[in-house]
């Protein structure tokens, strides 16, 4: 057997899983309270949500810190689709370490399941989290989950976005994951909430979605040059329509 095939059988045991979140969590919480943070429209939000939970939607990019965030700000309920695939249950169980409840699944297995999971955990109070460019891409592109679940439970949707300088970008990830690195200047952002209404057609459902799309661009860009680095940018659409033809 060899090297890389004994590695990923160690890297699924559940005693390695539980060490690897726990560690991910440290840093997180180490990163997060040693940066200087810059705050906005987050207290706006923060009393406008008082009494009713929401859907939070952030680019798997910059999703690495948003459970420290969560924490530091609102500390409620809180459910994440996850991946079922080893790298998710290493998320899952980060989630976990900030009492955050994992929901297994993806858009792309068992998306009906999924769904009803995290209807259910909406209608009990929780407020739910989703990378709507995970688990594999395009990046920076909004699939039409959180506009359904907005649509048939009328809670509004929320984009979350941070930025870092000094940050170490994975340049060759298909997200160009952003990881944050203690002591850096960094700056988290929301937007308005987006209601969407209930009775809408497929059209309209389609024009929220694009809505959306450009709502977290736009904040994800302009966190970027809010400190002063180059935006991240999302995949483009040509290449795109190259590989589903």
């Amino acid at each position: 057997m060899s090297l890389k095939k004994i590695l990923k059988k160690i890297l699924k045991l559940p005693a390695v899983i539980c060490c690897l979140s726990f560690l991910i969590y440290v840093y997180s919480k180490i990163a997060g309270i040693t940066c200087r943070w810059k705050m906005q429209n987050v207290q706006d939000i923060v009393e406008k949500l008082k009494d009713n939970n929401a859907i939070w939607v952030a680019w798997h990019a910059k999703a690495t810190m948003m459970p420290f965030f969560w924490q530091k700000f609102f500390n409620r309920k809180m459910a994440a689709l996850v991946s079922p695939h080893h790298d998710g249950q290493i998320i899952a169980h980060f989630l976990k370490w900030y009492k955050i409840t994992p929901v297994n699944g993806s858009t792309n297995e068992n998306p009906r399941q999924s769904a009803l999971e995290l209807m259910r955990a909406l209608q009990n109070g929780y407020d739910l989290f989703i990378s709507p460019d995970g688990p594999r891409g395009p990046r920076m592109r909004m699939k039409k989950s959180p506009i359904y679940y907005a649509q048939k439970t009328g809670k509004p949707i929320i984009c979350a976005c941070f930025s870092v300088s000094p940050a170490l970008v994975i340049d060759k990830a298909w997200d160009k994951t952003m990881i944050t690195l203690p002591c850096s200047k960094g700056v988290f952002a929301l937007t308005d909430p987006l209601y969407v209404p209930e009775d809408i057609s497929d059209e309209e459902l389609e024009i929220y979605r694009q809505k959306l799309e450009d709502m977290a661009n736009a904040l994800s860009i302009a966190c970027d040059e809010k400190v002063g680095r180059d935006p991240i940018l999302p995949a483009d659409v040509n290449d795109i329509k190259k590989k589903r033809d």
